[in-house]
């Protein structure tokens, strides 16, 4: 009996089980650690380009200055504050027709809740009055859970006709192990997706968008698939943009394609690694059978359950049959009692 119980103590996976707050832990530190190694990246990389930009502004600054000697300082640095006021709600200040486009027409609205809904959020425009925030509010509140549950939804769909069944027919036809089949067939697929939702793509937003090089609309497509949309590049901002309205309506149907592609890599990877398996070991309950597992080995043994009311269901239960209230009793020994 003592070695049962001594065995069962050193059983891999109640070893496992007693280490995931030190595996969550690590974790943890990994990702803190992972957050402090990107934050210097930027930080090297960006902070030099950062201080020229402010050099060239300043000396545009003093040369505006020197040029224009009437103007003063406090009322040039009014000035600018409120345009960049204004520009922060995406309102063009520039005096000319393409400049004073309109924002919230209905294809831009339609823009604005496409981006809004599927957590990109480019933040050009954004709602200025307090009504449209209020109601940005409650309609993100219905929207995101709906987007992304139908992004998903789709993603799975998907799933099951461009890899399931493609599998399941090769392994029909060919004298492949399923196991290495799914690797080649996965990695082909991912490939694929790629493909078409990021270096395509970046080929033509790179031929429409005339100020954007080849990696500023690879930098976009990844940016926006990856629901990020830090804001800087936009398309459909530039002046003179033929037909707009019809390009936002294509750069819309691209977002939600690309982004039940991008659903759609991250289940296949999901799959290909068993990451669920990972999770798991990162969780203090992973999922219903093991908890229930761990609960019943916290719980005593039969023969350790004090003696209860025999009315009670769960002790009718754990009662033999012949303590059962339904059966007469042939004796008078009362069964609660060793």
């Amino acid at each position: 009996m003592i070695n049962q119980v001594h065995s069962e103590q050193l059983h891999p996976s109640s070893i496992i089980v007693s280490h995931r707050p030190l595996f969550f832990l690590m974790l943890l530190l990994s990702y803190v650690l992972y957050l402090v190694i990107g934050a210097f990246v930027f930080s090297t990389l960006e902070q030099p380009y950062e201080d020229q930009l402010r050099n060239k502004v300043e000396e545009m600054w003093n040369d505006f200055l020197k040029s224009h000697p009437c103007i003063s300082e406090e009322l040039l640095d009014d000035f600018l504050r409120k345009v960049l006021f204004v520009r922060s709600f995406g309102v063009s200040v520039l005096r000319n027709t393409s400049g004073f486009g309109v924002k919230w027409d209905f294809v831009s609205s339609l823009f604005f809740t496409a981006t809004s809904l599927t957590t990109i959020g480019y933040g050009n425009p954004v709602p200025i009055s307090e009504s449209g925030k209020i109601f940005c509010l409650f309609y993100s509140i219905v929207g995101i859970p709906f987007t992304l549950s139908l992004l998903s939804i789709a993603a799975q769909n998907l799933l099951f006709f461009l890899r399931d069944k493609p599998i399941h027919v090769l392994l029909l036809r060919c004298n492949f192990a399923r196991n290495k089949l799914e690797w080649i067939y996965t990695g082909v697929l991912i490939s694929l997706l790629s493909l078409l939702a990021f270096f395509i793509p970046a080929i033509i937003f790179n031929f429409i968008e005339e100020n954007w090089g080849y990696v500023d609309a690879l930098y976009f497509c990844f940016i926006s698939l990856s629901t990020v949309g830090l804001g800087d590049y936009v398309p459909g901002e530039k002046s003179g943009q033929r037909m707009p309205a019809l390009y936002k309506l294509l750069v819309i149907c691209y977002l939600l394609v690309g982004l039940i592609a991008v659903f759609l890599v991250v289940e296949l990877l999901k799959s290909l690694f068993n990451c669920n398996q990972v999770f798991n070991l990162f969780l203090f309950g992973c999922d219903d059978n093991r908890r229930a597992e761990e609960m019943e080995q916290d719980l005593p043994s039969d023969s350790a359950l004090p003696c209860v009311s025999k009315h009670d269901e769960t002790t009718r239960r754990r009662l033999p049959h012949s303590a059962s209230p339904m059966e007469k009793s042939y004796g008078t020994i009362n069964p609660c009692i060793s």
